[in-house]
């Protein structure tokens, strides 16, 4: 039986199919949501649940923030057999997005160091495109506002996506200049890496956020309308990811 170094937890505890969450605090509100839950351990703030959702097997599993953790939580549970990841939490947006609206990630452009590791050079890495597909079906069904978009992904937080000092204010602003000519519509730290690594792998992955921040006027989605987002993130992130085949060799339904 294999055991994941970093996760802690066995083969015959993790579903096919995985959630991706960056704040740990989240894990306890999905498990919420979730029917049979196993509390599998917490290791370095890497907090693992396996449950069920409407009878299908789910894995969720938080891995803080940032491209290489998140991919060692994804490559780890690759190697215990899981297929399907969908990366679901919150990025920072560009016009026409609005805050509170969901985005589902079709691509995203490699600004981070970790999809080099897995792909090679890599300017920009596909999510699947059956786990797309449901996740355009449940948001289409749900009457909520939301968008299909290219995202673009970074290491450095203060750097390239949000200025602290006034010195940097010029390069974030730059980024996102070269970004709206690229046709990107979300920046986050993660997606491209988790895109990238899953198709290497031989797995599918995908991104669900809700748009938590205004990149332009730097206005952030109050706590309260934040929490009622999430909830319903997670349910129609959920409803797509056990619509989605466990693995690549299944044909999409």
């Amino acid at each position: 039986m294999k055991r994941a170094w970093y996760l802690g937890v066995n083969s015959d505890q993790v579903a096919s199919r995985a959630v991706l969450i960056g704040d740990p605090a989240r894990i306890h509100r999905l498990a919420n949501l979730l029917d049979d839950v196993q509390w599998l351990g917490e290791n370095r703030m890497l907090r693992t649940i396996t449950g069920t959702w409407h009878g299908t097997r789910v894995t969720a599993a938080a891995f803080g923030m940032g491209a290489p953790i998140a991919t060692i939580v994804l490559h780890e549970l690759f190697d215990l057999g899981v297929r399907s990841f969908l990366r679901m939490g919150t990025a920072m947006t560009l016009p026409p997005i609005q805050l509170g609206d969901f985005v589902v990630g079709v691509d995203a452009l490699c600004r981070e160091g970790t999809s080099q590791a897995y792909a090679g050079p890599c300017d920009r890495a596909a999510a699947d495109a059956g786990l797309c597909a449901n996740l355009d079906a449940a948001l289409s069904a749900s009457g909520r506002p939301w968008h299909r978009a290219r995202f673009a992904s970074y290491d450095g937080f203060y750097r390239d996506m949000f200025a602290l000092d006034p010195a940097d204010a010029a390069r974030v602003a730059q980024t996102r200049a070269t970004l709206a000519e690229q046709n990107v519509h979300a920046i986050d730290m993660e997606s491209s890496a988790l895109f990238a690594a899953a198709a290497t792998l031989g797995a599918r992955a995908g991104t669900l956020c809700v748009a938590s921040v205004d990149s332009l006027n730097r206005d952030k989605l109050d706590a309260e309308t934040m929490l009622a987002r999430e909830s319903e993130l997670f349910r129609f992130g959920l409803d797509a990811l056990a619509r989605t085949p466990a693995s690549l060799e299944e044909t999409h339904t």
